[in-house]
């Protein structure tokens, strides 16, 4: 999965792979810091860029109240009222611009993935900031999705929660999310969880009630 491979270089980033081990390397090719021997990735996905929405139209808001005393021809009887609002039409565009690129920093560096152990959940807040949570795939109950909202259909986001044996968590505003559903509940089905965790626990309740009436 080479493409796949180079994906997650590009959104974990490259400082990993300047101190990695390269006798190591020769055994398998990892993929993300943290990465187990022998652990497969098989699924990368992220929030539907929607989800900067609300920045993109504050921006915006700001950068239109900043411009538009330029229009007024009153703004240019004062010189000093003219500086004032020149400086704020050039400043306020930058602090907007600069504020963009920190919540796309978030957004694109906030990932989820799967491999055939877990899924880990890597949250990034601003530059310096970063969280990673992990759920093993043997562990997860159950995998459902909502889409509700006019949004939600139009723009083709949604809601997945995961349901596991030590607690719920839920991924919002997830891209495709009817297929990236899919592909984790297969992907839970290969690492002994769902309903195959559930046939498993049976079978050994089954077997220990048999047992205890032979006895």
């Amino acid at each position: 999965m080479p493409d796949l491979a180079n994906k997650i270089r590009a959104v974990v980033g490259v400082r990993w792979w300047i101190t990695y081990n390269q006798t190591m390397s020769e055994k398998f090719e990892k993929q993300f810091p943290g990465q187990h021997e022998g652990e497969e990735v098989e699924l990368l996905f992220r929030q539907h860029p929607l989800v900067m929405r609300k920045a993109l139209v504050l921006g915006l808001l700001a950068i239109l109240v900043a411009v538009l005393p330029l229009d007024f021809p009153q703004v240019y009887s004062s010189d000093k009222l003219s500086s004032l609002a020149l400086k704020a039409a050039l400043i306020v565009p930058l602090v907007v611009f600069a504020g963009w690129f920190y919540r796309w920093v978030g957004w694109y560096y906030t990932v989820y993935i799967v491999t055939d152990e877990r899924i880990l959940e890597i949250k990034q807040k601003g530059f310096f900031a970063r969280k990673v949570n992990e759920w093993q795939l043997s562990g997860v109950a159950s995998v459902n999705y909502e889409i509700s909202g006019f949004q939600a259909v139009i723009f083709g986001f949604g809601d997945i929660s995961v349901k596991t044996y030590v607690g719920d968590f839920e991924m919002k505003t997830i891209h495709k999310p009817a297929e990236i559903h899919e592909q984790l509940v297969q992907a839970v089905k290969r690492g002994g969880g769902g309903a195959t965790r559930q046939t498993q626990v049976s079978q050994r309740r089954d077997s220990g009630g048999s047992t205890g009436q032979a006895n």
